[in-house]
């Protein structure tokens, strides 16, 4: 049977900023960073409308006072990076943690995760785009037949 929709032609990747081997783990694998822009690129084109997908900024370099009065409001250490929105008969809320390559979770991303577990809410880790899309599709979070080229 053959898919009635149409090959989604991606973006090219977006740049940003001069990679630095030195930072990697594997050579020519993606940063985290990179990694969440390009699942963030192929769901603007992919996902279904009404699921609402956003970053969580848990990780970067802020001045002490930022980060003293962002953990003040609630900030938390370990949530993941990524938190999608289903309509309610769906199941509401899952998380997808994005990891590079050799990358390994932290205790408190551990914590979360068995958070999520305790309480029935979707997680997962991805340490690549396939990876992440996989969960997704898995989810029901891309638009029925989408084919990524």
């Amino acid at each position: 049977m053959k898919n009635s929709q149409p090959a989604i032609p991606l973006p090219p990747p977006v740049r940003v900023g001069k990679s630095k081997s030195r930072n990697r783990s594997y050579l020519g694998a993606p940063s985290e960073h990179q990694l969440q822009v390009r699942v963030l690129e192929i769901l603007a084109y992919t996902k279904r409308p009404e699921i609402f997908v956003f970053a969580i900024p848990n990780q970067s370099n802020r001045h002490i006072r930022n980060a003293v009065r962002m953990k003040a409001e609630g900030l938390r250490s370990g949530i993941a990076d990524l938190c999608i929105l289903f309509p309610r008969d769906e199941g509401s809320v899952a998380w997808l943690e994005l990891k590079k390559r050799g990358g390994s979770l932290t205790d408190e991303q551990k914590g979360f995760r068995a958070i999520c577990q305790r309480l029935g809410i979707r997680w997962a880790v991805a340490k690549s785009v396939e990876e992440a899309l996989a969960v997704l599709q898995g989810w029901g979070v891309l638009k029925p037949g989408v084919v990524i080229l």
